[in-house]
């Protein structure tokens, strides 16, 4: 099938995801501070300080990238079906302390961003069932990610940490709506808020409503027109 890439002019709100300070391997940032501390790439404040906009802007369109092949490989543990769009994937969103994995020394909103994309897929005769976790915890162990799983009311809900900087929940529910997100630890930039603004304004296209794995918003090049 023809892989159509699309894109999305909606800013995503900024999540809180209550849990800053699970460790993983990916951002190294624990026992470091200030300058020195590592991000979800191993990349360091004072490194980051050196790089350009464009820099940044490349950064993102690369990591952009890499979270679309971990959400396309979960999204078929379950189906190859189309899935719901759960807000578009392309803007970073500002970290600080609401990000998955170790929390970095001296970090906040305006100088960390991760990133985020949501699907959602109602699986003909859902109803929330312990067995749909199944495929993804098995899934999850394959790839040797660790992994637990929780009940939240009346849901559940999988999270999984890839132990690289990548963190996916699988969240089933007794209406049939079922759930994935896969969320990036957080990264350094200079200025979340314009890194997103160069983004955005270079993105003009709605995000689709429903897509099947592997169909995403295409990133958009730092030589595209800028929209004011």
């Amino acid at each position: 099938m023809t892989r159509q890439r699309l894109h999305h002019v909606v800013a995503v709100a900024t999540l809180v995801l209550g849990v800053t300070g699970c460790t993983s391997g990916a951002g190294g940032g624990g026992s470091a501070s200030g300058q020195d501390a590592q991000d979800a790439a191993g990349t360091t404040r004072a490194q980051v300080s050196e790089s350009s906009l464009e820099d940044e802007f490349e950064s993102a369109s690369e990591r952009y990238s890499t979270m679309q092949t971990v959400l396309e490989e979960a999204q078929l543990q379950v189906s190859d079906d189309p899935w719901l769009w759960n807000g578009g994937d392309i803007l970073p969103v500002p970290a600080g302390a609401d990000a998955f994995g170790d929390p970095l020394p001296g970090a906040d909103a305006d100088n960390s961003y991760y990133l985020r994309a949501g699907r959602i897929i109602r699986p003909e005769g859902a109803s929330g069932d312990r067995a749909d976790l199944g495929p993804m915890e098995e899934y999850v162990d394959e790839k040797g990610w660790r992994s637990s799983s929780t009940e939240i009311g009346r849901s559940l809900e999988l999270r999984a940490d890839s132990g690289d900087g990548w963190w996916l929940t699988w969240t089933v529910r007794p209406n049939g709506q079922y759930s994935l997100s896969v969320y990036s630890e957080p990264f350094w930039t200079n200025d979340a808020g314009e890194l997103r603004l160069a983004i955005g304004k270079r993105d003009v296209t709605p995000f689709p409503e429903r897509s099947v794995p592997g169909e995403y918003e295409a990133f958009p090049s730092w030589s595209d027109p800028v929209v004011p």
